[in-house]
């Protein structure tokens, strides 16, 4: 089976380094390995890892456009569906990680310290990989202030948080990653905590 060789650009989110990523996967699908063959190196020298990163795109609960639906351009969002997709967003970060290869294996608590850890990096890729628009970002804040009323300097910190929300979700977007390279950063964030 022919493989081709792809390399993850470095993308650096709060709280993370840089994690240059490089590998091989199939052109044409092929069944999963066993988990103990995760990793392992097969016939031709060649990874099981394509193997691994088709597990982690099936892990997907929703595909993309399924986001993009309450996202159309003349489609006016308030502040309740911004609510809305932030809250699919999460759960759908939450439904990804329980649909993983290992992630269901760890004890509960692990797993709930796990995503309480990663969960605004998992819900910045999301929101980049669901094209969220950018005008949303302060929608998100308004909603955010609207939801608890609070005193000046936290306001601007809440401001803050969401410009750099917004700049992190405007450089992932600019690298144009695909739905493997979003699903494999996804991974990278949520066992390298």
């Amino acid at each position: 089976m022919p493989f081709r060789e792809v390399e993850f650009r470095p993308v650096n989110l709060p709280g993370s380094q840089d994690f240059p990523v490089s590998c091989a996967w199939p052109t044409a699908r092929q069944p999963p390995p066993p988990r103990a063959a995760v990793g392992a190196v097969g016939l031709n020298g060649h990874s099981y890892l394509s193997s691994y990163i088709s597990l982690l795109l099936r892990a997907e609960p929703y595909p993309t456009s399924r986001y993009g639906q309450c996202m159309q351009p003349n489609n006016i969002m308030g502040i309740d569906n911004i609510c809305e997709l932030a809250a699919r967003l999460l759960f759908s970060a939450v439904e990804w990680a329980r649909n993983i290869p290992f992630f269901p294996d760890l004890q509960v608590t692990d797993q709930v310290a796990l995503l309480r850890l990663v969960w605004s990096e998992l819900f910045v890729l999301n929101a980049s990989q669901c094209s969220m628009p950018l005008h949303v970002a302060p929608l998100l804040a308004a909603a955010g202030l609207h939801a608890s009323p609070m005193a000046a300097d936290r306001v601007v910190a809440f401001m803050d948080h969401i410009r750099i929300f917004q700049e992190q979700v405007e450089k992932l977007k600019a690298l144009h990653v695909d739905a493997a390279e979003y699903s494999c950063l996804k991974a990278i964030v949520l066992f390298t905590t």
